[in-house]
């Protein structure tokens, strides 16, 4: 008995011991369950973050093409820039030459209005010196004129008393051929030739006078009342339409006005 109580408090204790330890043993798994749900709430808290983190690289690497793209884009308008600054320097180049060629000019055209000054003034007086011969020269040719008109109006009046002249001239000689023949009737009459013979003669002068001194053929249809000469109208508009209008039989110049149709 006293061995197995001895036993028995050895085992009570060993029990005690046993019951330490699994409370130990409790209060660590417990203490473990707690540092596990820790490290699990770090791990999703470190998941997170990594997700975040390859997130952010994700938006990092997109940030960083559009970057390169922009980079790109820049470096192409640099470029464009450069090629355009190039342009704009050959143009300022250019710019400046013509810049230097019309300082030329106008220093050449500074020279050439001084010269063109001088020669103005020389022309001025030259002008005022054709304009004084000018004057004269209108004088001189107001004068001729006025003498030119006098001698035009002399002109025409010695011009119509020379067709006056010679429209009479042409009368007397038609009267005397009219005499002459009446005298070659009066002695072929004298003569003792026949009534019919004389009235033949008569009739064929009769006809000869009727008939137009152009053609031959035609009678006398129209006159010119210029010097009254009787003619066919054909003859007449022939002569008319030709540059130089004038009398067949006289020579004196007449107008389609100056014809007139007659009646026998």
């Amino acid at each position: 008995m006293s061995t197995l109580s001895e036993v028995l408090k050895s085992k009570n204790k060993e029990n005690e011991a046993y019951l330490s330890e699994v409370e130990s043993i409790g209060q660590a798994y417990g203490d473990m369950q707690t540092q596990n749900q820790q490290l699990l709430q770090q791990i999703t808290e470190r998941d997170d973050y990594n997700i975040k983190l390859v997130l952010e690289g994700l938006r990092a690497r997109q940030n960083l093409d559009s970057l390169v793209m922009e980079k790109r884009a820049v470096e192409h308008e640099i470029q464009q820039a450069n090629v355009s600054l190039n342009l704009y320097d050959k143009k300022s180049a250019r710019i400046e030459e013509q810049l230097k060629y019309c300082s030329d000019q106008i220093q050449r055209l500074g020279e050439d209005k001084l010269q063109s000054s001088t020669t103005s003034e020389f022309t001025q007086r030259r002008l005022l010196d054709v304009r004084r011969t000018c004057q004269q020269a209108r004088d001189t040719l107001d004068e001729v004129q006025s003498k030119a008109s006098c001698s035009r109006v002399t002109r025409m009046e010695l011009q119509v008393e020379h067709e006056k002249e010679r429209f009479t001239r042409k009368r007397i000689e038609e009267d005397l051929e009219a005499a002459r023949r009446k005298f070659s009737r009066l002695k072929a009459q004298n003569e003792g030739s026949s009534v019919i013979e004389k009235l033949q003669n008569e009739l064929q002068e009769y006809r000869e006078i009727v008939k137009c001194t152009i053609c031959k053929v035609r009678t006398k249809q129209v006159v010119i009342t210029k010097c009254f000469h009787l003619f066919c109208n054909s003859c007449v508009q022939t002569v008319a339409g030709s540059r130089h209008r004038k009398c067949p039989q006289c020579g004196a110049s007449f107008g389609s006005n100056d014809v007139k149709p007659v009646y026998m």
